[in-house]
């Protein structure tokens, strides 16, 4: 291999990805040209401030075949071309595949660490929703459908001192267009309103809300069918009505 083949290879030796017999011919021309080491020694710097920034990740398959597909379209052909593996047909291209190459890992890279720290997240607010829910001062309400909605559920769970609370609805019928469900804390014989929700269309859900004072020491917890707006006092058919508190 002649100065420029070897010289392709550096973006691929300060990146490991070398094969051995490549790696030996690079790093006995690196040992006697004048060039190619400060190259090197930049192009590892670059490597090493990658690195920095999110943990290394090999590259998955799919990146592979869609950089194979791209050099493959681009690469000149030669008249006795020896074997080449992924890297070598990237360093075909030279200077721009190298930096191609960079840019792929850096993002995949990037994309990876954005979506670990999206799982830690959800993995976070799954901790709480746990903790929360096994809490002694958290009420656990379970409302039944009606007539309206037989085969409907709901399970509310609040914290008695706070007030925060969580809904979760199964098998809830889709509401009609202009529509929602809009729950009620009734206490002392007077409804009072909570949140509005909608399921998605396989009739599940999970929506956040927040008891008033005066709705935590409620004796009956109901659901009614109002304008999707929602209403101060209920207008609209009862479609849950709780059967067990715990």
């Amino acid at each position: 291999m002649n100065h420029e083949e070897l010289r392709e290879l550096l973006v691929f030796a300060a990146l490991d990805a070398l094969e051995h017999d490549e790696a030996r011919l690079l790093d006995a021309h690196v040992d006697a040209c004048p060039t190619c080491p400060a190259e090197l020694a930049t192009l590892r710097e670059t490597v090493g401030w990658m690195g920095a920034a999110v943990a290394p990740v090999a590259p998955p398959p799919a990146l592979r075949a869609r950089l194979l597909a791209a050099t493959a379209a681009r690469r000149v052909p030669r008249t006795a071309p020896p074997p080449v593996g992924f890297w070598r047909m990237a360093a075909s291209l030279g200077g721009f595949a190298a930096a191609a190459v960079i840019a792929a890992l850096l993002m995949y890279a990037w994309g990876l660490a954005t979506r670990m720290q999206s799982v830690e997240s959800q993995l976070a607010e799954e901790r709480d929703l746990a903790t929360f829910l096994a809490s002694p001062d958290t009420a656990t309400i379970v409302l039944a459908g009606t007539e309206q909605a037989p085969k409907a559920r709901l399970k509310l769970a609040y914290d008695r001192r706070t007030g925060r609370a969580m809904l979760f609805g199964y098998d809830l019928p889709t509401a009609s267009e202009g529509k929602a469900y809009q729950l009620w804390f009734i206490a002392g014989g007077k409804p009072l309103p909570g949140r509005v929700f909608a399921p998605e269309s396989t009739g599940l859900g999970a929506w956040k809300d927040q008891v008033p004072p005066e709705g935590r020491d409620a004796s009956v917890f109901a659901v009614t069918l109002e304008p999707a707006s929602g209403v101060a006092a209920p207008t609209g058919p009862m479609v849950l009505k709780s059967v067990a508190v715990s």
